[in-house]
């Protein structure tokens, strides 16, 4: 038997994000955008609940990720959301700090639908720290990891530039504490819909 409905939570899936600027580096996980698209189609088609997060940042004037910045603030055409979705704008790493997310995902489990799973940009800063923050105010979790993505970044000791794929996997890594992590194809079979 299937268990109730779940949600699932997109996260900065936002147009400045992944098509971010050259001097980012190139992002890992190519299929990312299929991978969004092929969930988002699947939550959809069976009138499950979807929720958007996207990241205001206020601390980097030039940062494209700002509400004054329309065209790069606006969700990615993978992820565009439906008028009837819930939106949060968040200002800090995780979707939970600042927005009203916690108490809509309190309201669905109240109607049975317990299990939350977690998509979007970058797996090592606000996909990780939503989904990290969410299992500490007990939140249960399973994380698409090929429709999650990262940008490199530099290693804190020896200044080395990691890979974006290198990033992704750690990201990933560290959150198998956190949350059941699957590939897009094992997700309604983890959810126990197959």
């Amino acid at each position: 038997m299937a268990s109730p409905a779940p949600v699932l939570l997109l996260i900065d899936l936002q147009q400045g994000l992944l098509e971010a600027p050259a001097d980012w580096g190139p992002r890992s996980n190519p299929k990312l955008t299929e991978n969004v698209a092929h969930l988002l189609q699947t939550w959809r088609s069976r009138s499950w609940p979807v929720l958007h997060v996207y990241h205001d940042e206020l601390e980097e004037p030039d940062n494209p990720l700002q509400v004054k910045f329309p065209e790069t603030f606006k969700a990615h055409s993978c992820s565009a959301p439906l008028p009837s979705e819930p939106q949060f704008i968040k200002h800090q790493g995780s979707g939970f700090v600042g927005t009203k997310l916690q108490e809509e995902l309190e309201k669905l489990e109240k109607e049975g639908k317990r299990k939350i799973v977690v998509i979007g940009m970058d797996g090592s800063q606000c996909v990780n720290n939503t989904v990290r923050n969410g299992a500490d105010l007990g939140f249960k979790f399973v994380v698409a990891a090929d429709a999650c993505a990262c940008y490199g970044m530099e290693d804190w000791r020896t200044g080395k530039q990691l890979g974006a794929e290198e990033t992704w996997e750690a990201a990933m890594g560290v959150l198998t504490s956190f949350a059941k992590i699957v590939e897009t194809e094992k997700v309604l079979a983890t959810l126990g819909y197959e």
